[in-house]
């Protein structure tokens, strides 16, 4: 069975909470690749890959970057797991659910919902889980169970990252 982890990052792996921590420490919370991520994210990320085996699909608006460049940024950072895939990036307003076939429109803040949709509709096989982590909720019913919903302050603790692991191994 695959099992798939659609990542954000920005409210997931980079924090609030770190960013100010790193001002008052003095130290700049920007590399080259952009806002550093979280040490206590990154380990519960580490936790959730490590029990799972899940395949980390971008989902992050960061994608627009590129493959290449965001796969550097995994190597650079040392982060756990690999980058496997990214999510597509609509850029239309209107749009077909790739699941339903129905047409939609809709601002573009829940194209994430879409993109993911259409991202399993293309790549997954008949046997697969999936978990989306994000800091933003706008994800269709039917995502809602597969959905660890962060806050931008703390980002995946270790709380949600047992919820995730909950999702991809049960």
């Amino acid at each position: 069975m695959e099992k798939y982890l659609f990542l954000d990052f920005d409210g997931v792996l980079n924090t609030g909470k770190y960013a100010r921590q790193m001002k008052r420490e003095g130290i700049d919370p920007f590399d080259e690749f952009g806002a550093m991520f979280d040490p206590e994210a990154i380990a519960n990320l580490k936790h959730i890959v490590e029990l799972t085996g899940c395949k980390i699909i971008l989902s992050s608006t960061w994608r627009n970057e590129g493959i290449m460049r965001m796969r550097e940024l995994w190597k650079e950072r040392n982060l756990p797991g690999e980058i496997f895939s990214m999510t597509p990036i609509l850029l239309s307003s209107s749009f077909q659910d790739a699941m339903t076939g129905e047409m939609m429109g809709m601002p573009l803040r829940e194209a994430k919902a879409l993109e993911i949709n259409a991202w399993l509709f293309q790549n997954a096989g008949k046997d697969y889980r999936y978990a989306i982590l994000d800091d933003e909720d706008y994800f269709f019913p039917n995502q809602q169970d597969h959905l660890v919903l962060t806050d931008d302050k703390e980002g995946l603790t270790d709380r949600k990252a047992h919820h995730a692991i909950w999702i991809l191994n049960n």
